[in-house]
């Protein structure tokens, strides 16, 4: 498997693409804006088909470009039952922060904790990790030791809980029994800014200490 990256929108979120390059199927995660950006990193990619549009949470950040994405791919989206009606409603998927009314088609399938999705050979296991949003979630690649773990954490940081449906208990039990359970080298590709790992943030996150 191999991973790209691509930084799209005012709010610089990550949009990533998973690879299977034995068979050339991707998955996208967190279309968050520019659709004609994320389509270039596919055709670059050598991706010949789309085979999943994963949602981290339903933050307009995150699902700027689903629609067009969605158009141009075909592929079936996978969100938290919990988050799913930020796809069709502006006022609670925070439109205001990318000044324009975000609204998206339901998503074909809805997830929920431990679930493990097989898309393109490539696997990816359900983290429900509240307290960003009440349905954040993340997904777990175990073969390959990674998780993209959206705003639930980020480099020596964690997500706003400030916004409609955010907990800051939550959120920190999220993260200490769902993220840091897992191997020192997994890495972790959040929603906003570097990579991490789970030993970093577990020795230097001050929120975690």
């Amino acid at each position: 498997m191999k991973l790209y990256k691509c930084e799209v929108g005012m709010l610089a979120t990550n949009c990533y693409l998973a690879v299977n390059e034995d068979n050339k199927q991707g998955v996208i995660v967190d279309p968050g804006a520019d659709c004609d950006s994320i389509m270039e990193l596919v055709e670059h990619a050598g991706v010949e088909k789309v085979v999943g549009i994963l949602l981290t949470h339903g933050h307009s950040d995150h699902i700027g470009a689903l629609n067009e994405v969605r158009q141009a791919t075909g592929a079936p989206v996978y969100i938290s039952k919990e988050d799913e009606p930020c796809l069709s409603k502006a006022d609670i998927n925070l439109s205001f922060f990318v000044g324009r009314s975000i609204q998206c088609q339901p998503a074909e399938n809805l997830v929920q904790d431990g679930e493990v999705l097989n898309l393109g050979g490539m696997e990816f296991e359900v983290l429900a990790t509240p307290g960003h949003t009440k349905g954040g979630i993340c997904y777990y690649n175990k073969e390959n030791k990674f998780a993209f773990v959206g705003d639930t954490v980020f480099c020596e940081s964690i997500g706003r809980t400030d916004l409609p449906g955010g907990s800051y208990k939550q959120i920190l039990e999220s993260i200490k029994n769902k993220i840091l359970v897992l191997d020192d080298g997994v890495a972790l590709l959040p929603g906003h800014g570097p990579q991490t790992s789970v030993g970093w943030e577990r020795r230097r996150n001050p929120f975690l200490q």
